[in-house]
């Protein structure tokens, strides 16, 4: 179903839209859940990239998959990846929502 709903997307919307890029995430969370990293790390990238191209990045969705890309690497033991991307999105969740929103309080360990 993730697969189809990306395709729809796709053929609706593009492959340069913010909505396509939370498909992709999807699949790629799909992929992490069964365990096929090297599906899921390079799905993980386009929608980061598709984001940042259309988004920028100081928008909170931007911010999001830096964070999804961070807690991949995170889960596959590459905490050096994971810990420069947690920090930039931090960084723009504060700067954009705020301390007071709840999409910036940072997660407890």
């Amino acid at each position: 179903m993730y697969r189809q709903a990306l395709e729809i997307r796709k053929q609706r919307l593009g492959e340069k839209h913010p909505h396509y890029a939370g498909s992709l995430n999807n699949l790629a969370s799909f992929y992490e859940a069964t365990g096929d990293f090297a599906q899921a790390e390079p799905l993980l990238q386009q929608a980061l990239n598709i984001r940042k191209e259309v988004l920028g990045v100081k928008h909170p969705d931007y911010a999001e998959s830096l964070n999804n890309l961070g807690a991949f690497y995170a889960s596959t033991g590459q905490a050096q990846r994971a810990l420069p991307l947690y920090r930039e999105a931090l960084q723009i969740r504060q700067e954009t929502l705020g301390e007071k929103h709840p999409h910036y309080a940072p997660k407890p360990a």
